[in-house]
C-alpha cells in the first residue's frame, strides 16, 4: 500500500485517531471540516501508512497539510469590493509598501493602480486607489483576513493530541 497522500472522507464529527488495519498498515483519521459553514455533513482527512507512524511523522504530515490549506486560503480566499483578491507574497509586500508610503505622505502618492486578481474568464481585475480612506479599508481588511487565516491554522495545529494519536489501544 505504501504511504499515501491525504484524502477526504465524508464524516459527521472529528475522529482523530490512528487505526491499525493489519500488521503493517495503519490509517490516520484527522480533523473535521465543512465545505460551507452551515453544511450538516462534513469531512475528515485520512492517510494510509505502510508502518506505524510515530509522533514526529504524524506531526510533520498534519502540519504540512494544515500549512498547505492555510497558504491556499490566504492566496485565494480574500474578497474585497465584491471580487477575489490574489494575496501572493509578492502582492502582500507590494500592497504594504504602497500603503505605508501613502500613509507617510498623507495620500500624496495616490492614486495607485493594482491588479487585484482575475475574473472567471481570466481577465485581469484592476483597481485604482485614489483616496487614502479606501486604501486603508482594503489594506486593513486584507491584513485582518491573513491574521485570521493564520490563527485558524495555528489553532488547528494546537488542537491535535499527538499522544492520543500514537497511543496503543
Amino acid at each position: 500500500m505504501g504511504k499515501t497522500d491525504f484524502f477526504k472522507v465524508s464524516a459527521t464529527e472529528r475522529q482523530d485517531q490512528v487505526v491499525r488495519l493489519s500488521d503493517n498498515n495503519y490509517l490516520l483519521i484527522f480533523g473535521y471540516g465543512r465545505v460551507n459553514g452551515d453544511d450538516e455533513q462534513g469531512y475528515n482527512w485520512r492517510k494510509y501508512y505502510d508502518h506505524k507512524p510515530d509522533e514526529l511523522e504524524l506531526k510533520e504530515d498534519i502540519t504540512a497539510l494544515i500549512d498547505h490549506f492555510t497558504d491556499e486560503r490566504i492566496l485565494t480566499g480574500f474578497q474585497w469590493n465584491g471580487g477575489n483578491v490574489y494575496l501572493s507574497q509578492e502582492n502582500q509586500m507590494n500592497f504594504k509598501a504602497a500603503y505605508d508610503l501613502a500613509v507617510q505622505t498623507q495620500g500624496a502618492t495616490l492614486p495607485i493602480k493594482f491588479k487585484l486578481g482575475e475574473d472567471a474568464d481570466c481577465n485581469p481585475i484592476y483597481h485604482t486607489f485614489a483616496e487614502l480612506s479606501e486604501f486603508t479599508d482594503f489594506y486593513t481588511k486584507a491584513v485582518a483576513f491573513i491574521v485570521t487565516a493564520l490563527n485558524e491554522g495555528w489553532n488547528e495545529k494546537d488542537s491535535v493530541d499527538y499522544q492520543k494519536l500514537i497511543a496503543d489501544e
